[in-house]
């Protein structure tokens, strides 16, 4: 009976032990398998922007095309310019605008070059 008592102990020690791992190893997995998905969720969001980037490329190089093709198709009506075909203007020259602080500033320095103004006693 003693040993029969002894084995049961043994037994429930076993079953508690294999639980314990078992509950370590389902942790340990389900980690595993969260940060995969979190690595394929990032992935698969990175390939969605890469296509609609490529969507937006897309549209754009068919947008380039559509306007080259119409000037093609516009360069029969357009006509070569000759030198006499041109209007030369005469440039004007700009107006240059003084600061009116500016120009007080440097009344006084050619005052006191030429020695209108005294410095000192």
């Amino acid at each position: 009976m003693k040993y029969l008592k002894y084995n049961w102990k043994l037994f429930h020690k076993i079953i508690n032990y294999s639980n314990a791992g078992l509950i370590v190893l389902i942790f340990i997995f389900s980690s595993i398998s969260l940060r995969s998905q979190w690595e394929w969720t990032k992935f698969y969001s990175n390939m969605k922007d890469l296509r609609n980037k490529n969507n937006n490329l897309e549209d754009y190089i068919s947008k380039t095309e559509e306007y080259f093709l119409n000037e093609i198709e516009l360069k029969d009506d357009i006509k070569n310019t000759n030198p006499e075909d041109l209007i030369y203007l005469v440039k004007t020259k700009s107006h240059y605008q003084n600061n009116f602080l500016l120009l007080g500033f440097k009344e006084v320095l050619k005052g006191f070059k030429a020695g209108e103004y005294q410095s000192g006693y």
